[in-house]
């Protein structure tokens, strides 16, 4: 007799009793400032956020139209770019309209003037001064809302991540930890006025795709560098956005399966610092523009996902290329394979969708969540 062909799906089980979903904004959103992001996304979301980014506008200007903080860790690559005194610039970048490198292979290229040792006595990145431009506003629109439960979520990224800025890869290498102490120089400025009112996201593209590339005995050492800035960021609620790269919408990592995304996040897990609460992980499951895969097989892997009892498991598939129906299914696809409510999320930060885009994305999410 015949066989009957799987679908890959793993068997339904019943749902694990636990809270109601909860929605995560990953970090940037394309609105006109901190504080409309901020508003819009309590406007859709309010009800199942457990933490709240500020949008991560920045600075408008002639050379940033959009504002300096929307590409992710660009921002702190033109922070030193424009410090002829530390940095010299070996190749200028090729920019677009938003005042950004057009694409991954065009980033200006910089040369240190300090050895590691000197550098973070020369450098300031300013994350903490975002916070403490952004906090206060936070504030009000949390206690305008009731909304007591809420934490800012403030992202950085690690030191290994500036690498796409310097000329060589033996400076890169060589420079990391010392970004890693100005990041955790700053974000311990914003723990030291806010404490327990914060959950700091780490991401980590750069890692992400060392791990993809590396033979799996040897993707331990793709963890050194979070694990390194983990170490000097004092005790704190951390969140993990394992990123596969959003620059212009275009990914940096393309996994075939989610087997080495899986094995680096549970090699995370199985080595967190006790100092730490690891509040969440949240898993990429689409690329950029490219929609989610529709294969059922394709997510088989998350049912291996270890996490501590108190982690949020979060997954981010919710695309404007799949219908809210499709988005559904694939939600009730997720549940079935880690026999559990989920928490959900996109794959990435907004802010390099349009505002309609993003509009349509906060209701999708606000939909998926019921």
């Amino acid at each position: 007799m015949k066989q009957q062909q799987s679908s890959g799906l793993a068997e339904p089980q019943p749902l694990k009793k636990v809270p109601e979903r909860s929605s995560l904004l990953v970090g940037s959103l394309p609105f006109s400032n901190e504080e409309a992001c901020m508003t819009r996304a309590l406007d859709a979301l309010a009800s199942s956020l457990f933490c709240l980014p500020d949008g991560e506008i920045g600075e408008k200007s002639p050379a940033f139209p959009q504002g300096n903080r929307i590409a992710w860790v660009v921002y702190a690559i033109e922070k030193i770019t424009a410090d002829p005194t530390n940095w010299k610039i070996v190749k200028q970048p090729v920019r677009g309209l938003d005042g950004m490198a057009t694409d991954y292979d065009h980033f200006q290229k910089l040369k240190p003037l300090r050895s590691p040792a000197e550098m973070p006595d020369y450098v300031k990145l300013g994350y903490d001064d975002f916070f403490r431009s952004s906090y206060p506003i936070f504030r009000r629109l949390r206690e305008e809302r009731n909304l007591p439960h809420l934490k800012f979520q403030l992202g950085v990224p690690t030191g290994f991540a500036m690498g796409f800025a310097f000329a060589s890869q033996l400076q890169w290498i060589r420079y990391t930890y010392a970004f890693n102490t100005v990041i955790a120089r700053e974000v311990n400025a914003a723990l030291d006025e806010a404490g327990n009112d914060v959950i700091v996201q780490l991401e980590v593209p750069p890692e992400l795709y060392a791990a993809y590339m590396l033979p799996k005995p040897l993707m331990g050492w793709a963890l050194k560098p979070i694990q390194d800035l983990l170490s000097k960021i004092n005790p704190a609620q951390i969140g993990i956005h394992l990123c596969l790269g959003d620059y212009h919408n275009h990914a940096l990592v393309h996994p075939k399966h989610l087997g080495k995304m899986v094995a680096f996040s549970n090699k995370l897990v199985d080595e967190w610092p006790i100092q730490h609460k690891l509040a969440y992980i949240h898993y990429p499951l689409a690329e950029g523009l490219v929609p989610p895969p529709a294969d059922a097989a394709f997510y088989n892997p998350l049912k291996n996902v270890r996490l501590p009892a108190e982690t949020r498991f979060i997954a981010g598939f919710v695309h404007e290329k799949r219908t809210l129906e499709e988005n559904r299914q694939l939600r009730d696809r997720i549940e079935a394979i880690r026999g559990q409510l989920i928490d959900i999320s996109t794959s990435c930060g907004l802010g390099r969708r349009t505002p309609e885009t993003a509009e349509k994305l906060l209701g999708y999410l606000a939909e998926l969540v019921q």
